[in-house]
């Protein structure tokens, strides 16, 4: 009997060692079955450029962010050249309300222009002259057009010319 289970211990231990481990079969199963495990570094994603200049303050109230846009618009009204000189006449009425009567040349001279408000009384404007609320400024008369160049002030605060012409034709429409 001492052979016996010594033989069939043997034998056991034989057959043991000749079949592969568990953990073996099992790595070889999951290889099989599963996807191989990503690499991190191909999903990585890039954050995106951010301008620390103009990103808005997250503790600044938007009433208070329109009060300093509107100081800054103010500001900026100041500098406007219209500001910094003596008002002339024309500029207290709106352009829409003057017409253009009439453009005439002196030999030798420069262009001359007459303009007429709602009330009927003309006025007389030569290039350098300042007409209209926003000051104007008459850059160029010639036979049937007087060119204004206006600053005004864009909604980013930023002062920009901005060119009006009043014309004989409106006069001849009416």
């Amino acid at each position: 009997m001492k052979h016996l289970s010594l033989f069939l211990y043997t034998l056991l231990v034989s057959l043991w060692m000749a079949q592969p481990s568990l953990a073996a079969i099992e790595n070889a199963n999951s290889s099989a079955q599963e996807p191989e495990i990503p690499d991190a570094m191909s999903r990585l994603m890039k954050a995106p450029d951010v301008d620390l200049n103009t990103i808005r303050d997250p503790f600044l109230s938007s009433f208070e962010k329109n009060r300093l846009d509107e100081a800054k618009r103010f500001k900026n009204r100041k500098r406007l050249p219209s500001n910094k000189r003596k008002r002339e006449v024309l500029e207290q009425f709106d352009l829409s309300t003057l017409t253009l009567v009439a453009t005439f040349k002196k030999t030798g001279h420069e262009w001359v222009a007459s303009v007429q408000d709602s009330t009927g009384k003309s006025y007389t404007i030569r290039r350098g002259n300042y007409m209209g609320k926003r000051g104007g400024r008459i850059e160029k008369i010639d036979g049937q057009t007087v060119y204004l160049v206006e600053q005004m002030i864009n909604p980013a605060g930023e002062v920009v010319d901005h060119q009006t012409t009043l014309t004989l034709a409106e006069v001849n429409d009416r």
